[in-house]
């Protein structure tokens, strides 16, 4: 019985001894921060220059938009149509200043959420909104999968637009 315990120790050992060592390569966060915010500078070129088919290319194929009003829910080619006939508008200018943007790699760095506010006086003059994305890598590729657009008002300013509304 006990070299039986014996040998089943030395091949435990050496059955352990034997496993291929996997080398886990250390995430640089930094180098995905400025991927993502390369792919969201593209998106917000491509909205001033008015370019829907560059915009459309930072989406995946499965992406979800809302808008600032509650029945906005669009999908990528919903979206393409909507600015399509934006885009025609020679009136209409997309310019803005993105006044903060903060971004958040997840833990595996296969995903991050990036998030802008600023004042974009195609929406409002006066309210600021703040969009929301959230990108994905695939074959080393990034690609935004979801993006929101809300309006946030200042706290002080709540009561001025409830009295508004009545």
């Amino acid at each position: 019985m006990k070299k039986t315990i014996q040998i089943l120790a030395v091949a435990l050992i050496l059955f352990t001894a034997c496993q291929t060592k996997t080398s886990v390569k250390p995430i640089d966060y930094n180098a995905i921060k400025e991927d993502v915010a390369k792919v969201i500078d593209n998106y917000n070129s491509s909205l001033i220059a008015k370019d829907a088919s560059a915009q459309s290319a930072s989406f995946a194929n499965d992406i979800l938009i809302l808008g600032t009003d509650p029945s906005e829910f669009w999908t990528k080619e919903d979206f393409l149509k909507l600015t399509t006939e934006m885009f025609s508008d020679s009136t209409l200018k997309f310019d803005f200043t993105v006044d903060k943007r903060e971004i958040k790699v997840s833990e595996d760095g296969n995903s991050a959420i990036v998030i802008e506010q600023m004042i974009t006086p195609f929406i409002s003059k006066k309210v600021p909104i703040r969009t929301i994305f959230h990108l994905i890598r695939s074959n080393n590729t990034w690609q935004i999968n979801f993006f929101s657009v809300a309006l946030i008002p200042l706290n002080n300013d709540l009561s001025i637009i409830d009295k508004a509304l009545e």
